[in-house]
């Protein structure tokens, strides 16, 4: 393909789904200034929301989960409108490319694209390929992967390709944010100074009410330690008043929101995340240079979220911290052991920025456009 002209593009349901898909959004605008640009996900939605932040033509497919009972059938229906919806869409847009980054509309613009003959792609952004990446390679779609994998169900995909070009290792596209220097967080962080530490503490784009609780007793105990240590806390919509209150007595310089807008200038600026490690958020955490305490979540699908803390591990960018195991006394460790060493932090910053693809977002392109 020498121009892209027209393409689809579609991420929903989280925002390691959703925010991989904006940043090639902004990757196809530098590149091809006059394409035009569609973003397909579910009416009133987390995407939709973002995909009109950004200025992207919103269109919405119907879909859920499976379910289970009444509703497994009535979801059945609502899929099924979703195919239709997905089948008619594609007609009426005419894109010359589809890219899909996962969430409940994946499976049906997919299949509305092999039996249009478009070019699609799905791209996984985990080191375990989900049974929508799998299914779709095996029925002809082309798959750019983000992390790089050994596990055997990436293998087994790798293998199931019908063609030598249906694979790239392109990494995760980050938007533009990570690639600039980080902006100045005093205005929005009173008191917040850049010679003292600073712990990020934040669950993904949903929050992690565990993490929360177990911070919220470990990090007061590093105050007589570290005096100067200060605190941002991500927590999601549900926590803030608990934390609020356990914070307040500490004597820790703190800060908490449900949802902050510049995470790539608060990583930036952060000297430790203790975080989930969805593929969006250990993405960020590597080209930020910011070593890590990582907590997988425990119910991920094919405990992906572990696999992927275990990339950053082997080459030495983040410890690994299992929910079940895990209480205030061993994290309060963890932290005061990375707190006391930096040589050893210097060093977890630099690995991590290894597993950097800063041209990520162009490599997906590339991908794409090759077809």
């Amino acid at each position: 393909m020498k121009e892209l002209k027209r393409i689809l593009v579609s991420g929903g349901g989280t925002g390691g789904h959703i925010m991989p898909a904006v940043a090639l959004c902004e990757e196809i605008r530098e590149t091809y200034p006059e394409a035009k640009i569609f973003f397909a996900g579910r009416r009133g939605s987390m995407e939709q929301d973002i995909a009109g932040k950004y200025g992207l033509d919103f269109y919405s497919v119907p879909s859920a989960p499976k379910g289970k009972g009444f509703r497994l059938i009535l979801n059945f229906f609502i899929n099924a409108a979703g195919f239709f919806k997905s089948f008619m869409l594609l007609l009426f847009l005419r894109p010359e490319a589809v890219a899909v980054f996962g969430g409940y509309t994946s499976g049906a613009l997919l299949c509305s694209s092999l039996i249009l003959r478009k070019n699609a792609v799905i791209h996984e952004s985990n080191a375990i390929p989900g049974r929508v990446t799998r299914m779709m390679a095996k029925l002809g779609v082309r798959v750019a992967c983000g992390l790089p994998s050994e596990h055997h169900l990436m293998q087994l995909l790798r293998s199931s390709l019908k063609k030598e070009n249906s694979f790239a290792l392109t990494g995760n596209p980050l938007r533009k944010a990570f690639r600039l220097p980080p902006a100045d967080l005093t205005p929005l962080l009173p008191g917040y100074s850049e010679s003292d530490p600073m712990i990020l503490i934040f669950g993904g784009s949903q929050g992690a009410h565990k993490i929360n609780l177990i911070c919220s007793e470990a990090l007061p105990k590093l105050k007589s330690r570290f005096p100067n240590l200060q605190v941002a806390h991500i927590c999601g919509g549900n926590d803030q008043v608990l934390l609020q209150n356990v914070y307040a007595v500490s004597g820790l310089r703190f800060w908490i929101f449900p949802f902050f807008e510049d995470m790539a200038s608060l990583m930036k600026r952060s000297t430790i995340c203790v975080a989930r490690s969805g593929a969006l958020s250990i993405t960020e955490i590597c080209a930020s240079g910011l070593p890590a305490v990582l907590v997988p979540l425990p119910s991920a699908a094919d405990g992906h979220q572990l696999a992927n803390a275990r990339v950053l591990e082997e080459v030495g960018a983040a410890r690994i911290c299992q929910e079940a195991s895990l209480d205030a006394k061993r994290l309060t460790e963890e932290l005061a052991h990375l707190l006391e060493n930096k040589t050893l932090l210097a060093a977890m910053s630099e690995a991590g920025r290894s597993l950097t693809k800063e041209n990520a977002a162009k490599e997906l392109l590339d991908f794409i456009t090759a077809q």
